[in-house]
C-alpha cells in the first residue's frame, strides 16, 4: 500500500504527526511518504498513491494526475472551535476562499473517503455534521515516538523554584495569555518562581510585553520566541519542574503527550487525561490559586492514561485505509 500525506512543512504540531505517521506506517508493511501541497515541483512521485491523507490540503490538480482509484482521508487537526473563531476573522476582512477553515472543514467532510480525527469531542461534533448514511468520522488515539521522548537526560535544571515551562503554539485557544495573568499571582507567594514561556511569535511581542510588562509578570519570566527542535525540547521538558499546556476545553495535544511520555509534571485544564494535575478554565485568580496549590505539594496528581506510541496511531490510520481501498 502507498500512502501520501499532504501537509505543510512548517514544524507545526500538525506537520510532526504527519512526519511521524510517514515514518512509522511503513513498519506495518505501507511505503508512507510526506508531500508539500505548495510545492507543485515535488508532487510526480506522488501520481501513483493508493492513499491520500490530507493533513493541511489536497492541490486540485493532482485529482487528475493520480493514477490510481483516489482515495482520499481527512485528518481533522485543530479544534472545530478554532476552525469556527478563525472563520470568523478571516471573514472580517474579507480573506474567503482557503482562507476560510469552516468551508474547507465541510468540503472534507462531505467529499473524503475517510474521515479522522484524535479527539472524542471533535467526534461528537463532527459526527453530527455528516450526512445521513455517510460513514462516521473514525476515531483514532494519537500518540508519539515514547522511546525518544522516555529517553535522554537533563542537560541542567532550569531557573526557577519552582521552574515551569510553557511553549505552545500560540493560537488563541491555547496561548499562554492566561497562565501570564495568573502568574503575578504565583511570583508574589514564590520569590523564586520562573516561567520559561517559549514559542512566543515577534508579530505578538507588541502586546504581550507592554502588556504583561505592566501587570508584573514579565519581570519573574522569560518570554522568547524561541522553538525547540526535537531533542532541546526534549531536555527543557526533562528540566523545568512543570510542564503548563492550557488548551480550551481540555483538549490534549501533541506537545501535551510529548511532555507527558517524557515524563513531565503535566498541567492542563480539565479534560486532557494525560495530564497529573488539572485547573479550571476561567478566572485567572481562580487559576493562580490552583497552580499554587500544585506547586505547595498541596494536590495529589491524577492517575493517568498511557501515553499511546505513534505505532499504535499507525495501526489506526493503517486500518482505515485498509478498509476504504477498493
Amino acid at each position: 500500500m502507498r500512502v501520501t500525506h499532504w501537509t505543510i512543512t512548517n514544524g507545526s504540531g500538525m506537520h510532526r504527526v504527519a512526519e511521524a505517521l510517514a515514518k512509522a506506517e511503513t513498519a506495518p508493511g505501507c511505503t508512507s511518504t510526506l508531500a508539500d501541497p505548495t510545492k507543485p515541483e515535488t508532487w510526480d512521485v506522488h501520481e501513483e498513491s493508493d492513499i491520500h491523507v490530507v493533513h493541511t490540503h489536497f492541490p486540485d490538480a493532482m485529482r487528475k494526475r493520480v493514477k490510481t482509484p483516489l482515495r482520499l482521508v481527512w485528518v481533522g487537526h485543530g479544534t472545530p472551535d478554532h476552525v469556527f473563531q478563525s472563520s470568523v476573522e478571516e471573514a472580517s476582512h474579507g480573506a474567503y476562499g482557503h482562507g476560510d477553515a469552516i468551508q474547507l472543514m465541510l468540503h472534507w467532510l462531505k467529499t473524503a473517503h475517510a474521515k479522522v480525527t484524535f479527539w472524542p469531542r471533535h467526534k461528537w461534533m463532527y459526527d453530527r455534521m455528516l450526512t445521513v448514511g455517510a460513514r462516521k468520522v473514525d476515531l483514532v488515539p494519537l500518540g508519539v515516538d515514547t522511546a525518544f521522548w522516555g529517553a535522554g537526560e537533563s542537560a541542567g535544571k532550569y531557573a526557577g523554584e519552582p521552574s515551569v515551562l510553557t511553549c505552545e503554539n500560540p493560537h488563541y485557544f491555547k496561548w499562554p495569555y492566561d497562565l501570564l495573568a495568573a502568574w503575578v499571582e504565583i511570583a508574589e507567594e514564590f520569590a523564586g518562581a520562573r516561567l520559561h514561556c517559549g514559542y512566543l511569535p515577534n508579530d505578538m511581542h507588541r502586546a504581550f510585553f507592554p502588556f504583561f510588562n505592566a501587570l508584573g509578570s514579565s519581570y519573574t519570566s522569560y518570554m522568547s520566541p524561541t522553538v525547540f527542535d526535537k531533542l532541546n525540547l526534549r531536555n527543557a521538558l526533562r528540566s523545568t519542574d512543570f510542564f503548563c499546556g492550557l488548551v480550551r476545553y481540555g483538549d490534549l495535544n501533541h506537545l501535551s503527550l510529548e511532555a507527558a511520555a517524557a515524563g513531565a509534571k503535566t498541567i492542563s485544564y480539565a479534560g486532557n487525561q494525560h495530564a497529573m494535575f488539572w485547573v479550571e478554565d476561567g478566572d485567572q485568580r481562580r487559576l493562580a490559586e490552583q497552580l499554587a496549590a500544585i506547586f505547595r505539594g498541596e494536590v495529589t496528581p491524577r492517575i493517568t492514561e498511557r501515553v499511546p506510541d505513534i505505532a499504535t496511531t499507525a495501526a489506526g490510520m493503517v486500518a482505515v485505509y485498509t478498509d476504504i481501498l477498493p
